[in-house]
């Protein structure tokens, strides 16, 4: 206990003062851990003090990058003008309550500050008379911190005079329940369960601990969501607030409409109130988007919203969403219907930045050479177990070995934390192996039987030598897994130590299931804070958006979607692991760790692009059309559209962009058609008198070699000759010639891609010019005869990373990747940005050594041809000539299959 008290002690006296380097924070602990009783009720040890340094030296160097901001015509800053008259009292407490409570660095509350400011004055003025409307977005990342965000944002917006604040908290009941337990804690500052139960002695939480002379009014609480006659019941006049209101509810259509006609039967003003609303959409991605072809005739929930909004003549708007490739900018067809759209955020986009101790997708995903980090492990016995594809009454009798080892890191990690001080965390394992709630009970009842089996030897044998207790299997296996995954890894504990730490670590483990059936309090991490709850969650999309895992260590995931906002919403894994995460692992099976590479890197490209506009001074509108038109949103209208449709036309941008030839034709004659044309093409380049050189200098013989100034005619010729299958919507020959010429590029650079690494045996001579086959490994794609087949599985990608710095200048690369490093301070430059400077698009060509793993049969070697191409950026004065995809639906969803199912069995489908 005496180390949280020096703790908060240091970290009081540091948000009020200006500590300025390591050292001072040192001093700092040292003079506070030598004050005596009571002014520090026990005398810290020295190690409990090293303990209090190292934690806050860590939170002294976390950083959150500044925020960028598109914006509508028209907007007039309001809030510098009127600041001296805002006490800000609300946002102070909560200010003080991330900083000095919940631990947050000082630069990251600072950033929160100004982020917050700048969206609060993008929203309307409360004050301000008369009728007005705004929308806006706010762009994050996935478990990074939105919450945070946008609870700072309600204790401003409380301060500066909105009174009635709703918080759309997603389609799930337990994400909604969380959220409101956050909101309690954060903004309302007392119990909303005793609230609605009318107990004027309501438990002070959170905020309510720091300053309990002024609260809000909760019309909702972690056990309620919003219903008439409790609204009724609490007695409180919306017309005569005098504590700002907020109500957390479930995006559900029934709540929203009960909402809505109690609202408006408050109002004095004829169903329309006159106070400002602000309504904060979280998973704004999810639900909310007007599907319908008929813009006059909104989905269910989107035209809900429209009708909340229009409930008073002062409205304001603010959807959050971590996935920029969300629906509202997919559809409608049409680019003049997006001005038109209620809700898409026509005065306001921000992008937020993550604080530089977040651990996001590139931690897992983003090697090249395999999984990131050693954080992750490819699953290759999943699908024998449970395939992706099954039926709701499945039956599952036995746990996977891969499942075992996952439990067993869970239990590891755990003990290494207890040694690290870290015992009293909350500590969590995520399984999402179902959609079906029936599914994932037989799941979790079979997870308890291993717990308890291990939990029982560990009990038997945890005070026995090493040497005696692993003559036991399950100890045995347990070893084997820290020996596999943590032995020689950055974590410093022996195994000896962690025995003996097993027993805590495995007697007090739940298993939880968490879906639509299990209701909102499966999982209560409040009810055990300050010892941490230890809990293995068994669940599926009800743990798949916005719901955050406590301390989340270990995760198994087996579930599959081509969606990008879907997929990346699963992933829970993402967030803060200070001090353990090398401890984290990601159990995944190989299909979904490629599309993870895959749209990882997709959506930071993206997310860069708000900086970029902003710099340009561009609208959200040209946001929204600019994800729109890239490539990568050709998959996400397919997913959309394969259900009913039979063929997708789309105006797609190539400036700055990405395409390859991920897909390959599997057909032996087809394929060799390709080889041959690609090794004439390289022949001729070879053969020619044009400029050439290796890419990076590379001395090696095998060296990727770029050719310089060849003749665009030439590169169209093997493009339009190039045989591709139809799944391959972004590669159509027919728009990728017609984009060159329109942007009439006169000459290229073409990069032959070679693997230094390859033996004699893989290595192509033509003429004179030595290529090395780079190693692919492929999944088959199709029914029947296989039409094509997946390079490097499901990545969607066949460069490798550095291949697109190919023909750029010496100063392109040092001013791309010094202003990288500048702005974010790491040293992997990834590829996007340095097509913003070419100048001449890129061909690269690659021929493939294909490891192809056919269901049922052997892996087989097959060498396949393949290519990409990075088109440059526009220049300042040019604009984007889109051009025209026609995709074969019928051929994509035989390669890809149908769209995977929203929504766990038995969930509420109010929202479709």
């Amino acid at each position: 206990m005496s180390t949280e008290i020096l703790l908060q002690m240091a970290r009081a006296r540091m948000s009020s003062s200006e500590i300025k380097t390591r050292e001072e924070v040192r001093e700092l602990v040292e003079a506070l851990a030598a004050l005596p009783p009571p002014l520090l009720p026990e005398t810290p040890g020295q190690e409990q003090v090293a303990a209090v340094i190292e934690q806050l030296e860590h939170e002294f160097t976390v950083r959150l990058g500044p925020a960028h901001t598109l914006t509508g015509e028209g907007h007039k800053p309001w809030l510098d003008a009127r600041r001296h008259e805002i006490s800000f009292n609300y946002w102070r407490r909560y200010k003080q309550l991330l900083q000095v409570h919940h631990g947050f660095p000082k630069q990251v509350v600072d950033g929160i500050d100004d982020i917050s400011d700048k969206i609060l004055d993008l929203a309307g003025d409360p004050v301000q008379e008369g009728t007005w409307s705004r929308r806006g977005l706010v762009v994050g990342h996935v478990q990074s911190g939105k919450t945070a965000n946008y609870t700072g944002l309600i204790n401003k917006a409380a301060d500066a005079g909105y009174k009635l604040i709703i918080l759309i908290a997603g389609i799930h009941s337990n994400l909604r329940s969380q959220t409101q337990e956050r909101i309690d804690e954060g903004f309302v500052g007392r119990d909303s369960d005793q609230l609605l139960g009318r107990n004027t002695n309501a438990t002070w939480l959170g905020v309510g601990n720091i300053n309990q002379s002024f609260s809000a009014v909760a019309f909702t609480s972690r056990a309620y969501d919003f219903t008439r006659p409790r609204a009724d019941g609490l007695g409180i006049p919306i017309g005569s607030l005098s504590q700002p209101a907020i109500f957390v509810i479930k995006k559900n259509k029934s709540i929203l409409t009960n909402l809505i006609d109690w609202l408006r039967s408050t109002s004095s003003a004829g169903d329309v109130l006159t106070m400002p609303i602000l309504v904060i959409d979280d998973e704004a991605d999810n639900a909310s988007i007007n599907t319908s072809k008929d813009p006059t005739l909104p989905n269910t929930i989107n035209g809900l919203i429209r009708k909340l909004l229009a409930s008073s003549t002062r409205n304001t708007y603010i959807g959050y969403t971590a996935t920029p490739f969300a629906n509202i900018f997919v559809d409608p067809e049409n680019d003049d219907e997006l001005h038109k759209e209620d809700l898409f955020p026509r005065d306001f986009i921000v992008g937020l930045d993550a604080p530089s101790n977040y651990v996001g997708a590139a931690d897992y995903f983003l090697d090249e050479d395999g999984p990131g980090d050693n954080l992750s492990v490819l699953l290759e016995d999943a699908h024998d177990w449970l395939p992706v594809n099954h039926k709701m009454h499945v039956q599952v009798d036995w746990l996977p070995e891969s499942l075992e080892d996952a439990i067993n890191c869970f239990l590891i990690s755990k003990a290494i934390r207890i040694l690290r001080g870290q015992g009293a965390k909350h500590h969590s394992m995520l399984v999402n192996v179902s959609r079906f709630t029936g599914v994932q009970g037989q799941v979790a009842s079979l997870i308890r039987m291993r717990i308890q089996a291990l939990a029982m030897a560990v009990e038997n044998r945890h005070k026995l030598s090493p040497e005696q207790a692993l003559r036991d299997p399950l100890m045995k296996s347990i070893h084997a897994r820290w020996q596999e995954h943590y032995d020689g890894s950055e974590a410093k504990e022996g195994w000896a130590d962690i025995q003996g730490a097993l027993h805590q670590a495995a007697s007090g483990v739940q298993v939880a299931e968490v879906n639509a059936r299990s209701g909102p309090s499966a999982l209560d991490y409040r009810r055990y804070n300050g010892v941490g709850l230890s809990v293995i969650a068994v669940g599926g999309n009800s743990l798949s958006r916005g719901f955050t895992l406590e301390g989340l260590t270990v995760s198994y995931f087996l579930r599959n979607t081509q969606m990008y906002d879907t997929l990346l919403q699963m992933g829970r894994w993402f967030g803060y692991r200070d001090g353990y995460k090398d401890l984290c692992r990601l159990f995944i099976s190989p299909e979904a760790f490629d599309w993870y590479a895959y749209i990882a890197s997709a959506s930071e490209e993206l997310r860069s692009e708000i900086a970029k506009m902003e710099r340009y001074g561009l609208r959200p509108i040209d946001f929204g059309l600019a994800v729109r038109s890239h490539p990568g949103s050709l998959i996400v209208t397919a997913r959309n559209k394969m259900r009913t449709a039979q063929q997708m036309v789309r105006k797609v941008g190539l400036a700055a962009r990405l395409v390859e030839s991920s897909l390959v034709v599997a057909n032996k004659e087809t394929a060799a058609l390709n080889w041959e044309r690609t090794e004439s093409f390289v022949k001729k380049l070879v053969g020619s008198h044009l400029p050439r050189e290796p890419l990076k200098e590379d001395t090696n013989p095998r060296a990727s070699m770029i050719f310089r100034e060849v003749p665009q005619e030439q590169v169209l010729e093997f493009v339009g000759g190039f045989a591709l299958p139809p799944g391959n919507p972004e590669m159509a020959a027919s728009p990728i010639i017609n984009y060159s010429e329109k942007r009439d590029f006169q000459n290229w650079d073409v990069l032959v891609a070679s693997s230094t690494r390859a033996d004699e045996s893989q290595t192509l001579d033509i003429e004179g010019l030595r290529i090395g086959l780079q190693t692919r490994a492929a999944t088959p794609r199709g029914t029947g005869g296989h039409t094509a087949l997946s390079v490097s599985k499901n990545k969607r990608r066949v460069a490798s990373r550095g291949h697109e710095v190919a023909g750029l200048t010496r100063a392109q690369r040092e001013s791309v990747e010094s202003a990288w490093r500048a702005e974010k301070g790491e040293a992997s430059i990834p590829d996007y940005k340095y097509r913003e400077v070419r100048e001449r698009p890129l061909l690269m060509v690659h021929f493939l050594d294909m490891r192809v793993q056919h269901p049922n049969s052997e892996e087989k070697i097959e060498r396949h041809a393949a290519y990409g191409i990075s088109f440059p950026g526009l220049r300042e004065g040019q604009t984007e000539e889109k051009v025209t995809y026609t995709a074969n639906l019928i051929a994509f969803r035989e390669l890809y299959g149908d769209a995977d199912a929203e929504g766990d069995e038995d969930d509420d489908k109010d929202w479709d």
